[in-house]
């Protein structure tokens, strides 16, 4: 593809790639917001038993925020395609085996999620039936667990905790992982490739990086959807053109070039058209007046002297 053509796809497909990448940041956001809000908060029951009686009385919530996120996980593979896209051209040496993960990773985490909430489902109406033992459950693991089934209390915690992992799909979880992973990569990869072509910024870079580890690890409940979102919302608005002072110029000559420091972007002060005047230079002490030397005056004197006689 030769450069014109190169410019001409990416401002092709600028605003469908802006719009997935708004789409993904809002559906991530929106879809953590009503997931967190299942659970009813019941007395003197632990949060996942509470989780699970909640989306017994209304599985519907969960599907619903389920769907958001896999929908919104869909919509990276579009923004990351056209970044993608964008990086290769201007860095040819990216291996194009990179390109399978772009499609895989949300793919997988995409299904994977669905898988999740089908077991979900069915661990939350096993759950709140109580129809369910664990005979077998090993002593030196959890002794109270042949004790199940239970709701309130830590019993009723760990009661909820095994159900979950026995109702679990290891074909499911294996996906998810692997989905999450790869997702996280890209989060990761391609900030830090479009960085060095000059398509992106390096504070978007690092925030990139931040989200894509984040992804895997959430250390801290909530911020990492958060900083996606924002992530995602602020690709959107480069995609577009509409970054703050303007994008670099590797957008708009098709090549790698450095993105603008904040010094360049500012320009340099405008020069005056008119050179200032100089200074005149100070008189020698010791002269009079008019800067007239003494022995100058003195033989113009006696001129005057020799003309008079």
């Amino acid at each position: 593809m030769t450069n014109e053509d190169q410019l001409q796809w990416e401002a092709r497909w600028a605003g469908p790639a802006a719009l997935a990448a708004f789409a993904g940041g809002v559906m991530l956001l929106a879809g953590t917001v009503l997931l967190l809000s299942i659970p009813e908060d019941r007395p003197r029951v632990e949060s996942r038993p509470d989780f699970l009686l909640s989306v017994n009385d209304a599985p519907g919530s969960l599907i619903a925020a389920v769907a958001l996120q896999a929908v919104a996980a869909l919509c990276l593979i579009v923004a990351f395609y056209y970044l993608f896209h964008a990086t290769i051209h201007r860095s040819p040496e990216i291996p194009r085996w990179f390109v399978y993960l772009v499609f895989l990773g949300p793919a997988m985490y995409a299904v994977a999620q669905l898988i999740g909430v089908t077991t979900q489902i069915d661990a939350a109406e096993t759950f709140a039936d109580q129809s369910y033992s664990f005979p077998d459950a090993d002593p030196q693991d959890d002794p109270n667990l042949r004790e199940c089934p239970a709701i309130r209390g830590d019993l009723g915690d760990a009661c909820a905790d095994e159900l979950l992992r026995d109702k679990s799909s290891g074909a499911g979880v294996a996906l998810g992982l692997a989905g999450s992973v790869a997702t996280a990569f890209l989060f990761v990869m391609l900030p830090l490739r479009a960085r060095r072509v000059g398509l992106m910024s390096p504070f978007m870079s690092i925030l990139g990086v931040i989200a894509g580890v984040l992804f895997v690890l959430p250390l801290f409940p909530g911020v990492p959807v958060v900083l996606q979102a924002f992530w995602l919302s602020a690709l959107g608005l480069l995609f577009l053109g509409r970054w703050p002072g303007g994008r670099g110029p590797a957008w708009e000559s098709g090549r790698a070039e450095p993105w603008p420091t904040p010094a360049r972007r500012v320009g340099a002060p405008a020069q005056k058209s008119e050179e200032p005047e100089a200074e005149p230079e100070p008189e020698p002490a010791g002269l009079p007046e008019g800067g007239a030397e003494p022995e100058k005056e003195r033989l113009v004197s006696r001129k005057r002297k020799r003309k008079r006689r």
